[in-house]
């Protein structure tokens, strides 16, 4: 527990300092950070330095269709990659192992995108959102299941998760958006420009209900990943924390829901 909260703490330190340096330091950041997550999946997914490096091409032109405009490009020049990989690697590693990396190449890049997208667009206090959905979620289901916990949830994906922890993990994170929201009014801070009512109150809890449930989603896609893969964390830079996949799994998931939430649901 010691050690896992010196971590959080150094970690929350040091991407605090990361988000105060601003544009192009934070976007260089979160780049940094997704390439660092297609690394750790990599090598729990694919046992072919080739498939491996497929995963990188892939992120890193994704990266530049997302900086020019021109995704789509960027993700058919990636498809047509990645069926290239796959005739040099028959007959020494399957199909499936490329088609694997490639998913999870596209499914964090992309989704991790939003997180400076929503910097960029919407400001801090909204991509601040979604961190605090994620790692607060995580953090209230961790305490909740570990004073509450007596039924597994899904024993086979995640053995230490439980009904207990995920429901105090949904009711948690609907209060905190709500409280994230009123702190930020006495602040005199006005999210998105828009005047806290009891309506928006009621749209941030419902907010933060919804993407608690889909923040363990991703957290428990991830675990499953690691359970097929036979391993327990995906990285070791976090000591009792994990890797980056570990730490940013449950964000990257919600990241581009919130986004689109914050962007329909709050007016």
């Amino acid at each position: 527990m010691l050690t896992r909260t010196i971590t959080a703490i150094v970690a929350l330190i040091l991407f605090i300092g990361v988000i105060i340096a601003g544009n192009p330091t934070f976007t260089i950041a979160m780049a940094a950070i997704i390439l660092f997550m297609i690394y750790e999946v990599s090598g729990a997914i694919a046992k072919s330095k080739s498939v491996r490096v497929s995963g990188f091409i892939t992120s890193a032109l994704l990266l530049s269709g997302l900086c020019f405009g021109a995704v789509e490009v960027s993700l058919a020049v990636s498809i047509i990659i990645a069926m290239i990989f796959v005739i040099v690697i028959h007959g020494k590693h399957t199909y499936s192992e490329m088609f694997s990396m490639q998913f999870m190449a596209i499914y964090i890049t992309l989704f991790m995108s939003y997180i400076p997208r929503m910097f960029s667009e919407m400001g801090l206090a909204v991509m601040a959102l979604v961190f605090i959905i994620a790692w607060g979620s995580d953090t209230a289901a961790y305490f909740c299941g570990t004073f509450f916990g007596k039924h597994k949830l899904i024993p086979k994906v995640s053995p230490k998760k439980t009904i207990e922890g995920s429901v105090g993990a949904v009711i948690v994170t609907a209060l905190l958006c709500a409280l994230y929201l009123f702190i930020l009014d006495k602040c005199g801070y006005r999210l998105m420009g828009i005047t806290p009512t009891a309506g928006i109150y009621i749209k941030f809890a419902i907010i933060g209900f919804l993407t608690s449930l889909l923040s363990q989603l991703g957290d428990l896609a991830a675990s499953a990943v690691k359970r097929d893969a036979g391993i327990k964390d995906y990285g070791k830079i976090f000591p009792g924390h994990g890797g980056f996949m570990d730490r940013f799994d449950s964000v990257a998931f919600v990241a581009p829901i919130v986004y689109y939430l914050c962007l329909y649901l709050i007016r």
